[in-house]
């Protein structure tokens, strides 16, 4: 069910921090931007499809300058609002149309975003574009082998595409010159939890008050911390996530 949370309504898909139910979603996502904000050192940061905004403000903290895109107006207005700082800035955009110059920026990042799209081609270019060719991105999806087992279709009615491992990698490729693919996986608790299942993350959002998993929910997922989470290379069918490091924009893809 849909909830206010500091002027926005979850959907179902947008992460918002201070929720405690969210908090295993919110700390998935934070590990990419953990991972994105040691690449983003003293250098120009775009983050497209940035939501909520905690992602760039984050960044901010280490990289020269960041712009967070957003194609919601509602969006980039709280985010203006509840994050700022001299090197920290928010604009609507169309993550398949973004107006700024080729070779804006050293670094792109981008997380969740590509599964919700309908024109991939154009998002996949343009971040090219405005890297130039020696620019870095970081971007992650969910891996269908995981988030939508024994099925070619996305099971999430969010989603409109989602990719394996390999099957990601290939389409970087087209765009960028140099692709590097690794995993998110649950690490410490969250990997026995994987085993015993005394919290399901994802049907919890059915359950009622009557079925003891829900209790287990409510009370451990506030626990969870990015240390809970790791990224690795091995076993890349069997990652929660994709996470991409790409290099060497093509231009024109």
């Amino acid at each position: 069910m849909p909830e206010p949370s500091g002027g926005l309504q979850l959907t179902g898909e947008r992460t918002l921090p201070g929720i405690p139910r969210e908090n295993y979603w919110f700390q998935r996502h934070l590990v990419a931007y953990e991972l994105a904000r040691d690449l983003a050192r003293g250098k120009r940061v775009i983050d497209i499809g940035c939501g909520e905004g905690y992602g760039p403000a984050m960044l901010a903290g280490t990289a020269a300058e960041v712009l967070g895109v957003d194609i919601a107006p509602e969006v980039v207005d709280h985010a203006t609002l509840a994050y700022s700082g001299p090197n920290l800035h928010f604009e609507v955009m169309d993550v398949s149309d973004l107006g700024v110059p080729p070779g804006s920026f050293d670094l792109a990042v981008s997380f969740q975003v590509v599964e919700h799209l309908v024109d991939e081609s154009g998002y996949f270019s343009e971040m090219a574009r405005v890297l130039g060719g020696t620019g870095s991105a970081v971007i992650t999806t969910p891996n269908r082998l995981t988030i939508s087992p024994g099925s070619d279709r996305p099971i999430n009615p969010f989603h409109l595409r989602e990719y394996t491992p390999a099957e990601f990698a290939e389409v970087l490729a087209v765009y960028f010159e140099a692709v590097e693919i690794s995993g998110l996986f649950h690490a410490g608790w969250l990997a026995l939890n994987d085993r015993l299942k005394v919290v399901d993350f994802i049907k919890f959002y059915e359950m009622g008050h009557a079925n003891p998993r829900f209790w287990t929910h409510r009370l451990l997922t506030p626990l969870v911390k990015t240390g809970d989470f790791k990224v690795d290379t091995r076993g890349l069918d069997r990652c929660l996530d994709i996470v991409a490091v790409c290099r060497g924009g093509r231009e024109g893809g």
